[in-house]
């Protein structure tokens, strides 16, 4: 499936790169969310028309993101406190939404598809770096630790 992607897409493309991807992908990840449109002669001469607008748009989502970086890049460490078993194994594990959502609660709008997390979610209690794709151009790191919980 040709698409023409509306903005950069971490790991495929940037903004006005006509791409081949899988059909399932395209029609239902890119498509809906407006992040690609069909690579039809239609679509292209309506895409150069609206690539100024198209590229502002995409600054500024790329000041908001670095924006975001460096307040993020401010936190020396997301403290968890999970109950352990005696082996010393998390009951269930941390997993993106719940990284995200410790994030949000300290104040850092984060969203559970930024985080990623390419070993699986944290099981057991220790210290774990985890990486936030705030943007195809912005990326950091945070310092997850996890404690056994008392009690």
């Amino acid at each position: 499936m040709k698409l023409i992607l509306l903005e950069n897409i971490y790991n495929l493309g940037d903004l006005g790169d006509t791409v081949t991807v899988r059909p399932g992908y395209g029609r239902n990840f890119l498509l809906p969310r407006g992040k690609a449109v069909p690579a039809t002669k239609a679509n292209i001469e309506a895409f150069e028309a609206r690539r100024e607008e198209l590229q502002r748009h995409a600054q500024d989502k790329l000041a908001a993101s670095e924006a975001r970086r460096e307040a993020i890049d401010g936190i020396e460490e997301v403290l968890f406190s999970v109950p352990v078993s005696p082996e010393g194994r998390l009951y269930g594990s941390i997993n993106p939404n719940e990284i995200a959502g410790k994030l949000t609660e300290m104040g850092f709008a984060v969203e559970k598809a930024e985080v990623d997390m390419p070993e699986g979610p944290i099981r057991e209690p220790g210290e774990f770096t985890v990486g936030l794709i705030l943007h195809a151009d912005v990326q950091t790191e945070v310092k997850i630790k996890v404690i056994a919980a008392e009690g």
